[in-house]
């Protein structure tokens, strides 16, 4: 089901058809049409309340449209199993809903169960534990492995989000914002995940 052919680069990974979004009587998006091939690089522009976060809330399988209709990955939202989607998708959102004191090491294994939270009774591998380790160092927040989020700087926490956006080796890659990630860090997620990204 989730398995992608390499010679298909002009595989759609992401298509919004006549999308609209409303907050209570407030239109936010209205009549939307998108499409993103695999392998291609986009970046949303405009002022704030454009919808640039609402549009990366659709392709991250968080929000449905009001109308219209979200295929992500092949799979339209509606009709497939949203958890299971969004095991497939990195995304770096500065909003991360996080309301528990994980630790960063945590924080970045919820990237392998597409949760916000840590799954009740859900147990790492020794391996994915390797794997988080890993990324948790390239980021630069080794020294910061079991520190809470509470207590990380907005500069941490952005770090974090990148590895816990590629430790599923993620077929999308979204980043909300991305003006918060500075330097090698922004560079080396890039470099890192080959197919879609789309930034906001």
């Amino acid at each position: 089901m989730w398995e992608e052919s390499v010679d298909d680069v002009a595989k759609t990974v992401l298509k919004l058809d006549d999308v609209t979004f409303r907050r209570g009587e407030t239109k936010i998006l209205h009549g939307i049409d998108l499409a993103i091939g695999q392998g291609e690089h986009w970046v949303l522009i405009g002022p704030n309340g454009a919808g640039k976060s609402t549009i990366l809330s659709f392709a991250s399988a968080q929000v449905f449209p009001t109308s219209g209709t979200v295929d992500i990955l092949g799979e339209r939202m509606g009709r497939v199993e949203l958890q299971a989607l969004r095991r497939h998708i990195g995304h770096v959102n500065p909003r991360h809903p996080l309301r528990s004191n994980l630790s960063v090491r945590d924080v970045v294994l919820t990237g392998l169960t597409g949760t916000v939270e840590r799954p009740f009774r859900w147990e790492a591998s020794a391996e994915q534990v390797a794997k988080a380790d890993d990324l948790i160092a390239e980021v630069g927040l080794t020294s910061r492995t079991d520190a809470g989020w509470k207590v990380l700087s907005q500069g941490e926490r952005g770090r974090a989000l990148v590895a816990r956006a590629l430790i599923a080796d993620p077929q999308l890659l979204l980043f909300d914002e991305p003006n918060m990630l500075k330097g090698d860090t922004y560079r080396t997620s890039y470099l890192q995940c080959t197919d879609f990204k789309l930034a906001a």
